[in-house]
C-alpha cells in the first residue's frame, strides 16, 4: 500500500478539457491590419533609408566625378611642367656650353687685346721720334717753298736748291724706312 491513498484511488484523473473559444474575426483584422501596418511602416522606412542612402551615394559619386576631373587637370598641369623643365634644363645646358665658349673666346680676345696694347705702345714709342723727323721736314720744305717762290727766278741758288733737294730726299727715304719698320713692327 502506498501512502496516504490507496491503490485504487490512484486512477487518473480526467481533466476535462477546456474548450477553445474561436478567436473573433476582428482579432484576425487586428492582427493582419497590424502586420500590414508594421509591413508599410517598415516598407517606408526602407524606402527613405534607400533615398537618403542613394543621395550620399550621388553626391559621393559627384565629388568623385569631379576628384577625379581635378586629379585628370593636375595630372596633365603636371607633365606640361615637367616638359616645360625638361625644356628649360637642355636650354640651360645650351647656354652653360655658350657661356664656356664666350668665355674662352673673351679669355683668348683679352690676350689679343694686351698683345696690341703691347704692340701699340711700341708702335707709339717709334712713332715719337717720326713725329719730330715729320715736324722737321714739314719745317724744310716750308723754308725751301718760301725761298722758291719769294726768290726771283734769276737770283735763285741752284746750289742751295740742289743741296736742299738731296737733304729733303734722304729724310724722305729714311722717313720711309722708319714707316716701313713701324708697320712690321705693327703686325
Amino acid at each position: 500500500m502506498s501512502w496516504p491513498l490507496a491503490e485504487p484511488s490512484r486512477a487518473p484523473v480526467v481533466v476535462p478539457r477546456r474548450r477553445r473559444r474561436k478567436t473573433p474575426r476582428y482579432v484576425w483584422l487586428l492582427v493582419a491590419a497590424a502586420f500590414l501596418c508594421g509591413g508599410a511602416l517598415s516598407a517606408a522606412g526602407f524606402a527613405v533609408g534607400w533615398k537618403h542612402q542613394a543621395q550620399r551615394d550621388t553626391t559621393a559619386e559627384s565629388a568623385l566625378v569631379v576628384a577625379n576631373a581635378t586629379v585628370h587637370t593636375l595630372r596633365t598641369q603636371l607633365a606640361s611642367a615637367r616638359a616645360r623643365l625638361a625644356a628649360e634644363r637642355t636650354h640651360a645646358t645650351g647656354l652653360a656650353a655658350a657661356k664656356k665658349s664666350l668665355t674662352r673666346a673673351e679669355a683668348r680676345i683679352r690676350t689679343q687685346l694686351a698683345t696690341a696694347r703691347q704692340s701699340l705702345a711700341a708702335v707709339g714709342t717709334a712713332a715719337a721720334p717720326l713725329a719730330a723727323d715729320l715736324d722737321r721736314l714739314t719745317n724744310e720744305l716750308r723754308a725751301l717753298t718760301s725761298y722758291v717762290t719769294s726768290t726771283p727766278a734769276g737770283q735763285l741758288d741752284a746750289g742751295y736748291v740742289q743741296a736742299q733737294l738731296t737733304y729733303l730726299a734722304k729724310t724722305v727715304d729714311g722717313f720711309r724706312t722708319a714707316v716701313s719698320a713701324l708697320a712690321s713692327q705693327a703686325r
